[in-house]
């Protein structure tokens, strides 16, 4: 039976509690009216008013439907229920009931505010749009309004309309610095960069407490592949927001992918002092073992997050490096997929694929990393297509180098000191493991892929420039270039450097032209194994290494590299020692001793051990990070015939260099024992 309604007087009482704050009078007031009164829209309207005013959502929204299913064309209720519902993270619902309808007939403009907002985090921008345009139609001078429709119209696409906008935004209010940033990246997005860039780098000067306009030009930099400027910006923004746990693990990460990993260690560090269960930040200092060699640190880590509350899948992400490392690959595996997202897919497919490989599912393990290399080919950077334009810059200088060519130099100045012996080979050859042995005789320096020579020849000019260099201008970049090697360790009268970088295959005419008595050693290794190795190796793909992220790419690199590589040999006729990698495994002492015999070298003998030599050196740069602390091992040794089927389309490309160097496709034969050179 339907209770009588209250008297008009018991609702002006309760108004009156309201009005005068007394909100909890106010609510025990309307749960008793309403107990005896379930049916009256009014007092279910100012009961939800009441609860929404005291901050019991929950509440007001038991109210507010009541009202709304006895009134449903009451706005004031509607508003007041959408409120409530988003409030209490029912987005959905709330968006529900901003239908455009009713937004554009309520009068405060609240209904059209919250539908405006839910629409535009929902990604129906053409709606949001609509209901910013109506609200300014009315407030014309709403900055705050104008902000939100500017991005709108970015996500919209509208790049150019959400400039406009957004420059009256910040018209009304220049000292806004998110209207700054804003329009600062729709101007990017508009494809107007120094404009975008200039408008971001004020507000970073004008507002230096706030780390957002810089931490957004990092993000634009990383995006168009403007690496070093993307890295510097990232650390301005982690220095200016040192509380900031998520800003220090995000610039502990760009750490990582430098290779600078002492300071993403420390990032990763302070960001835990803020949070200490950051799930991203247990991630990175995991990976950061990792790479530097300290697996015993991994499960001192594991204990320290559990201790924290750290998520489960950033949990299974420390658990999937530590039985990779105890080579229980089944477990590892079942630990990744346990991770999620908690690292960049580009690395979770890669981590997939090698174990898949290891547990000797090759099929699955191919299509991980073929999936990682997917990953990386979707970076707006497009990798794909600075692949392409770097060996159009390889065929360029390539044909410069002939003999003629050559002839036409000027004179090269006497050498102050012993110029350096280049360690050279294709990714994947063996040359960081090479390097790690070297290391071990006296008085060497070993230079793990610098790039002092390809920053030289363009301070140069170019490979175009070599020949017409006076001898100032030689002895001036020799000298630059023991001073960045300086900067790397003891240089005394009589060290010896060892420049290792695979690239330098690519380099010779620069490094022939400052010195021409340098010796090169050349890592090499079945092309096969080294062209699939560097398709399943989760490279950072710059212009580079981004020719590994499809096969036939990494082909033809491959093909153009070693066609350099010879061209310029024969063209300088070039002192070259050829490590072999199948030999070097199968009988390190013996590849050894030619080496160090052939450099002049003393040789530790056959009781020589790379891995405390590899140990020692703490942090390995390269992609071999993991092997050079292990014994040497033969698996790695003919690996592409269980790819072999996945090769094919390539094998004719790799097919003439096999059989130059003494390998074949056919068979298992490798380069013999020879003197040391092929």
């Amino acid at each position: 039976m339907t209770s009588t309604a209250p008297p008009s007087e018991e609702l002006r009482q309760i108004a009156g509690l309201a009005r005068m704050g007394r909100l909890d009078e106010a609510a025990v007031r309307v749960a008793t009216s309403i107990a005896t009164n379930p049916d009256d829209p009014a007092l279910a309207a100012l009961g939800g008013a009441v609860e929404f005013h005291r901050g019991q959502f929950e509440r007001a929204v038991t109210y507010l439907e009541r009202a709304l299913a006895l009134r449903p064309q009451d706005l004031v209720v509607r508003t007041n229920l959408a409120e409530s519902l988003f409030r209490i993270g029912r987005a959905e619902q709330a968006l529900a009931l901003c239908d455009e309808a009713s937004a554009l007939a309520e009068p405060s403009l609240r209904l059209a505010r919250l539908g405006a907002h839910l629409a535009q985090e929902a990604g129906d921008m053409a709606k949001a749009i609509r209901l910013y345009r109506h609200i300014l139609n009315r407030e014309s001078e709403d900055w705050s309004a104008l902000n939100n429709l500017g991005n709108a119209l970015s996500g919209a696409g509208e790049h150019a309309e959400a400039v406009k906008v957004l420059r009256r935004a910040m018209a009304l209010a220049p000292d806004s610095p998110p209207i700054r940033v804003n329009l600062g990246s729709a101007l990017l997005r508009a494809e107007r960069v120094e404009e975008g860039e200039a408008i971001l780098r004020d507000a970073a000067r004008d507002f230096p407490g706030d780390h957002v306009p810089i931490l957004t030009l990092a993000a634009f930099y990383r995006d168009t592949g403007m690496e070093d400027l993307a890295y510097e910006a990232m650390a301005e923004a982690a220095r200016r927001a040192p509380g900031n746990a998520g800003v220090l693990s995000d610039h502990g990460q760009e750490a990582a992918r430098r290779n600078d990993y002492r300071i993403a260690e420390t990032q990763f560090e302070a960001a835990l002092a803020i949070d200490p269960a950051l799930g991203p930040a247990f991630v990175g200092l995991a990976a950061v073992y990792e790479r530097s060699n300290r697996e015993m640190a991994l499960d001192p880590l594991r204990e320290r997050a559990v201790a924290s509350g750290v998520d489960e899948p950033s949990l299974a992400y420390i658990d999937a490096l530590r039985f990779k490392r105890a080579e229980a690959f089944e477990q590892a595996f079942a630990a990744l997929e346990q991770s999620g997202d908690v690292v960049e897919p580009g690395r979770r497919h890669q981590l997939r694929g090698i174990m898949l490989d290891r547990m000797g599912r090759y099929e699955d393990a191919f299509t991980a990393f073929a999936a990682m290399n997917a990953a990386h080919l979707d970076d707006p950077t497009r990798p794909g297509e600075r692949a392409k334009r770097f060996r159009g810059e390889l065929l360029h200088d390539k044909a410069l180098v002939t003999p003629q060519w050559a002839a036409g130099w000027g004179k090269t100045p006497p050498a102050e000191r012993p110029a350096p012996v280049i360690l050279l080979g294709f990714p994947r050859s063996g040359t960081t493991l090479l390097d790690t042995m070297l290391m071990t005789a006296p008085n060497t320096l070993v230079l793990e892929e610098e790039p002092f020579f390809a920053e030289i020849e363009n301070e140069l000019g170019g490979v175009e420039a070599l020949p017409g260099l006076d001898e100032a201008t030689i002895s001036a970049a020799r000298s630059r270039y023991f001073e960045r090697v300086s900067a790397l360790g003891t240089l005394g009268p009589d060290t010896v450097v060892i420049d290792k970088h695979p690239l330098h295959l690519n380099k010779v005419p620069v490094i022939r032209r400052l010195f021409p008595d340098a010796q090169f050693v050349q890592a090499l290794r079945h092309p096969c194994d080294v062209v699939l190795s560097c398709f399943i190796t989760n490279f950072r793909p710059n212009n580079a290494m981004s020719n590994f992220l499809d096969l036939e790419g990494a082909a033809k690199f491959y093909d153009l590299s070693f066609s350099f590589w010879e061209q310029a040999r024969a063209t300088f006729d070039l002192p070259v020692h050829t490590v072999v990698y199948e030999r070097l495994v199968a009988d390190q002492a013996r590849e050894l001793a030619l080496l160090f015999d052939w450099l002049g070298l003393p040789w530790n003998g056959e009781g020589f051990d790379h891995r405390d030599a590899a140990r020692a050196r703490g942090i390995v740069r390269t992609a071999s990070y993991a092997q050079v602390t292990e014994a040497v091992y033969t698996r790695a040794a003919g690996r592409w015939r269980r790819y072999e089927k996945h090769l094919e389309p390539v094998l004719e490309i790799l097919r003439p260099w096999a059989e130059r160097f003494g390998y074949s496709l056919d068979d298992d034969r490798v380069p013999g024992f020879v003197s040391g050179t092929i």
